[in-house]
């Protein structure tokens, strides 16, 4: 059975610097099983911060995160893109990534989460309009929040860091970043393959 990659795509703006960022990173993955999931074509409700979770270990919400949670707890290299956002991820990204509220009570307060399915590696691409000096600051954090109770170890994070990208097709325009997202893909798959 081949290796499982689940991209998320957040940005509600189609096919901009993040994602294709992350498209150009999943060229590496070919000889993998590839799903990419469009966050803004989901329905998922934000956290009401009602706290069932830490009591039934599961979200009074039914909605499209049901399935994509699953997704999420059984593949093996989870991508979460997100561009830069009023200094943090976009709203859809925290949205999902609050939603995961359910996996940390399971692990941290009910400790029932049972260990997951895939061999658990983690990618974060980001693209930020701005070079200013701390521009990824507070969007990293929030992705390994994600990271954390998704079970990925650290040590097999890796993270795609793009500053400067404004317009549009910033990306698509720019040899070197497009370099830089081709390398750290080609280096996801090795160490995937690798471990």
């Amino acid at each position: 059975m081949p290796l499982s990659v689940l991209a998320i795509t957040t940005s509600p703006r189609r096919h901009g610097n993040t994602e294709s960022a992350l498209d150009k990173v999943l060229e590496s993955f070919s000889e993998m099983s590839v799903e990419k999931v469009v966050l803004n074509d989901l329905n998922i409700n934000p956290c009401k911060g009602c706290g069932k979770c830490e009591k039934a270990g599961v979200c009074i919400h039914v909605d499209d995160f049901v399935e994509l949670g699953e997704k999420i707890r059984a593949c093996d290299l989870l991508i979460f893109a997100s561009p830069v956002y009023s200094m943090s991820v976009c709203g859809q990204g925290k949205i999902l990534i609050d939603r995961c509220q359910v996996f940390w009570s399971r692990k941290y307060v009910l400790h029932d989460l049972p260990k997951p399915e895939g061999k658990k590696f983690g990618m974060f691409i980001s693209a930020s309009g701005q070079n200013r000096e701390g521009i990824f600051d507070h969007t990293v954090p929030v992705a390994q929040f994600l990271f954390d109770v998704s079970q990925i170890p650290v040590s097999r994070i890796r993270y795609l860091l793009l500053p400067g990208l404004d317009k549009i097709s910033d990306f698509r325009k720019n040899p070197e970043v497009i370099a830089r997202a081709k390398e750290a893909g080609d280096a996801m798959a090795a160490l995937m393959v690798k471990e």
